[in-house]
């Protein structure tokens, strides 16, 4: 049987070494696991109903894994500089202004910031008031995405938030009063009994409130979760295929109009406003995780810490060097507690290029791809690229491979090609 192009390159494995997976990670991420109460859609490592008492215990557990992971990149990336730190829950902005100052002076005790490093902090409406705002701009933190999903009350409820507008609203002004004008907001579309006025008065009321950055999401249905369960018992309640790309083309190109360009398949910015942290994944360069679940790219290695509260806090509760050990023949330490740990081989790798690239609106670039792994991307991939242009999924140039229009409405049949 005739071999497929990737696994011909299986031979290229030691051919190469993959130098970029070699260089300093730039982006951090602080997961921050609590909330005031689980939304019906959501199935994320969360945890509601806690005190101020286990915040202060998880954040002492996390300096204590930021703090260890530090000593050792020192060592490892004696220059390296972050770029973008992004603390995501749950809600971080629970945990009070604080505890949020102590873990950006941690990071910076141990990882050099750039002067322009972009700090972004999660904020749900009505956890953090003006005075928190203004706490988080003076510890350094310069960008807020907030939980808008919809502007419709009864939309509200059947997620389960547990804001209204007017609480959003009062956030975006307190952080813009606090001198933090590089604001994102979260909305949703393809929600059970949502309209495509819906939609567009929802994206009227961010652009009028003048975020500088839309993330927008369909909705997924999780099993276990509230909203799958009415779903499931209602489901003439949701959207059909046809209508649910409706509204995702009602927001990319109302966004469009007044001058937020798409640069990834659910995220839209004014000019020089794209997310800085988010376009690390999906550029698939290395990255620091830290907390709960949270996931690392480094040295080729990715790893998740553990999804359980009692782990984490019992590793890191002390100094957090019982949580690491050596891999043997690698320049890299790991979690002895990681709930997973994969080596990324070469052909993983030009795969993830590929699937995670074509997120972007400005695709895979040809001569990124052959910097990564001295081989063109045709000869690797050749079959795949030529079938989906068939296909009117895919667009390229002389520089790069993008999807097309038809392709984001296809988007996950495009990846399948490259798992």
């Amino acid at each position: 049987m005739r071999k497929s192009a990737v696994q011909q390159t299986g031979a290229l494995q030691m051919s190469k070494t993959n130098d970029y997976w070699l260089q300093a990670p730039d982006a951090i991420y602080v997961h921050i696991p609590f909330c005031l109460r689980k939304c019906n859609y959501c199935d994320f490592t969360s945890f509601p109903g806690h005190d101020m008492q286990m915040f202060s215990a998880y954040v002492e557990a996390l300096c204590n894994e930021i703090r260890t992971i530090g000593s050792w990149s020192e060592r490892q990336f004696p220059h390296q500089t972050i770029r973008s730190i992004y603390l995501g829950g749950g809600t971080p902005s629970l945990i009070g202004a604080s505890l949020t100052d102590r873990l950006i002076k941690e990071i910076g005790r141990h990882y050099p910031l750039s002067i322009d490093a972009e700090c972004t902090i999660e904020v749900n409406p009505g956890t953090a008031q003006k005075k928190d705002f203004e706490a988080y701009a003076a510890a350094g933190i310069n960008r807020v995405s907030i939980g808008l999903q919809a502007l419709q009350p009864s939309l509200l409820q059947l997620l389960g938030r547990i804001h209204d507008a007017d609480a959003f609203a009062d956030a975006v002004m307190s952080a813009r009063q606090a001198g933090i004008k590089n604001i994102s907001a979260d909305l949703m579309f393809g929600l059970p009994g949502q309209t495509n006025k819906d939609v567009k008065d929802s994206l009227g009321f961010l652009i009028e409130n003048r975020v500088r950055h839309v993330s927008y999401y369909g909705l997924m249905l999780e099993p276990g979760t509230p909203l799958a369960d009415i779903c499931d018992r209602n489901p003439d309640m949701l959207p059909d295929d046809e209508a649910e790309r409706c509204q995702y083309h009602i927001i990319r190109d109302d966004l469009a109009r007044s001058n937020y360009l798409p640069y990834e398949i659910s995220s839209s910015a004014l000019p020089g406003y794209q997310c800085r942290h988010n376009l690390t994944y999906w550029q698939g360069l290395p990255y620091y995780g830290f907390g709960v679940s949270a996931h690392s790219f480094i040295r080729g290695f990715r790893r998740a810490n553990t999804s359980s509260l009692k782990t984490y806090l019992r590793l890191f509760a002390a100094n957090g060097q019982a949580a690491w050990m050596k891999q043997d023949n690698e320049e890299a330490s790991v979690f002895s507690g990681s709930a997973e740990l994969e080596k990324i081989n070469r052909v993983e790798a030009m795969k993830e290029t590929m699937l995670l690239g074509l997120r972007l609106t400005n695709g895979v670039s040809y001569s990124v791809f052959y910097e990564r792994f001295g081989i063109t991307m045709e000869s690797v991939f050749g079959e795949e690229i030529i079938g989906l242009k068939q296909r009117g999924l895919i667009v390229s140039d002389q520089e790069r491979v993008s999807l097309t229009e038809k392709g984001l409405d296809l988007a996950n049949q495009v990846f399948m090609m490259f798992v």
